[in-house]
């Protein structure tokens, strides 16, 4: 999923996260589960692109009700994860 560019600190330079993507590692099918993000910049020329963050958040409680429920649960996900780390959508 395309975002609003973030700036990360890479080895000397500043690279612009634009890309954002998520995961499950981990669902217990009644309470919690885990999701892994990663941020990336835009794949150069030969397709290749760098991870600049990554991390996991944990869904539960009625977050994790709420997403179980909706019907559009991907989409719920990607938004939940998106507001918990400050990020936006890019919109076109």
């Amino acid at each position: 999923m395309k975002i609003q560019a973030i700036s990360s600190w890479q080895n000397g330079e500043e690279k612009l996260g634009t890309q954002f993507d998520l995961r499950i590692t981990y669902d217990n099918l009644s309470s919690s589960a885990q999701l892994y993000y990663t941020i990336s910049t835009e794949q150069d020329e030969e397709f290749v692109s760098q991870v600049l963050v990554g991390g996991n958040l944990t869904l539960d409680g009625e977050e994790y009700q709420l997403w179980d429920a909706d019907p559009s649960a991907n989409a719920w996900a990607y938004d939940w994860a998106l507001a918990k780390l400050n990020l936006t959508k890019e919109t076109i």
